[in-house]
């Protein structure tokens, strides 16, 4: 057996298939207790298929496997967005956004917030420009790196933030907190390290929650904190 997937999954993201990839999309954000409108489903299935075709000139993605692809990026995102409050409102800043996961998936699920995803790669941002401008209406993106708050622009307080991916994040997030307004929350996809770094005295700037597994992922959490 090859162990190739089977070509109805390997056409998941194809135009074609939009309807199977919305009704995918929505299956598993209903795994997570959250219920997306149409509309939000369908601006994730479209972002999912331009990060597919955008692959293979900007490295988006590592995950070339359908379900997977599903999984890891909109899944573990809605696994971050459950643990928000439905209700939530104001500005989420995506940190070292790369595709718009999990930013773009949060905002979806908590249609409250407004995503500002920060980007360094002129390229990454530039692709994530035309993603929002296509199908995420009040989403806005900021190129340039960001290592503290003079380096938002002037945007901000946010309600949230999110990052999976940034380099030096156990530096960088303490020195955001003042961008987080009195209520706010973080989020943080990464492993047990942070066991470690969430006792730095950096760190009381944040006081943990709770972290949540993340589905079928050895020692990997989402991890939600608060403003202390």
């Amino acid at each position: 057996m090859s162990g190739e997937a089977p070509r109805a999954e390997r056409d998941l993201f194809s135009p074609a298939s939009s309807p199977r990839l919305i009704q995918t999309i929505g299956e598993r954000a209903k795994k997570c207790g959250l219920e997306l409108p149409q509309a939000a489903l369908a601006a994730l299935a479209l972002h999912a298929r331009r990060v597919r075709e955008r692959n293979d000139d900007l490295h988006l993605t590592s995950i070339h496997d359908p379900r997977e692809f599903v999984e890891r990026h909109l899944g573990e995102s809605f696994e971050g967005a459950a643990m928000l409050e439905p209700g939530m409102g104001g500005s989420l800043l995506d940190l070292g956004s790369g595709n718009g996961y999990p930013g773009l998936a949060v905002a979806s699920a908590r249609p409250g917030l407004r995503p500002l995803l920060a980007e360094a790669a002129r390229a990454k941002a530039a692709f994530l420009r035309g993603v929002v401008e296509e199908a995420f209406p009040g989403g806005a993106v900021l190129e340039g790196q960001v290592q503290r708050p003079a380096d938002l622009g002037g945007s901000g307080p946010f309600s949230a933030i999110v990052t999976r991916a940034l380099g030096n994040w156990e530096r960088v997030l303490p020195r955001l907190a003042s961008a987080l307004d009195s209520r706010g929350t973080l989020l943080v996809w990464t492993g047990a390290q942070m066991e470690t770094v969430a006792t730095r005295k950096a760190w009381g700037r944040f006081r943990l929650v709770e972290r949540k597994p993340l589905p079928g992922r050895e020692r990997s959490w989402v991890w939600r904190f608060e403003t202390a």
